[in-house]
């Protein structure tokens, strides 16, 4: 819980607008609201690869690499169509706050045959489905220059 409490002071530091700079233009509602959709999908979409690839210990650090990339690239194309400060927090918000790792030990059937069902190595390796990035899912690949 400390740590929470550090990394939203952080952000808050990083991502405080000051007036004199402050932008006034941001993404519209329907946009950004299909922005935040997606980005709890994503999360949800992270979280089944943490289960799916959990005991995979050569993998792990990459995953986590690869949430990093993800936000780091979505904030960029969020700011070059427009989003303000808070827009972009609130999107790092709904991925941070809806992402979980998985324990090596844990064990839940469901998830198990959702791993299967939906082919989530492959899908990861292979950058589509449940393992397609942030970028690649819409709206975020219509904010590309």
């Amino acid at each position: 819980m400390p740590q929470t409490k550090w990394l939203i002071l952080a952000l808050g530091l990083v991502f405080a607008p000051i007036q004199a700079v402050a932008q006034t233009i941001a993404l519209d509602a329907k946009l950004f609201d299909a922005v935040l959709r997606t980005a709890r999908d994503y999360a949800a979409d992270r979280n089944l690869i943490f289960y799916c690839l959990r005991k995979d210990d050569q993998m792990s650090p990459f995953l986590y690499a690869a949430v990093h990339l993800d936000i780091a690239y979505a904030l960029q194309l969020l700011r070059a169509a427009g989003a303000d400060d808070r827009q972009r927090a609130q999107m790092i918000e709904a991925i941070l706050r809806n992402i979980r790792s998985a324990s090596r030990e844990e064990e839940d059937p469901q998830r198990n045959i959702s791993c299967t069902n939906l082919d989530v190595e492959r899908n990861t390796m292979q950058l589509k489905g449940v393992g397609a990035p942030l970028f690649m899912r819409s709206p975020f690949d219509q904010l590309k220059p």
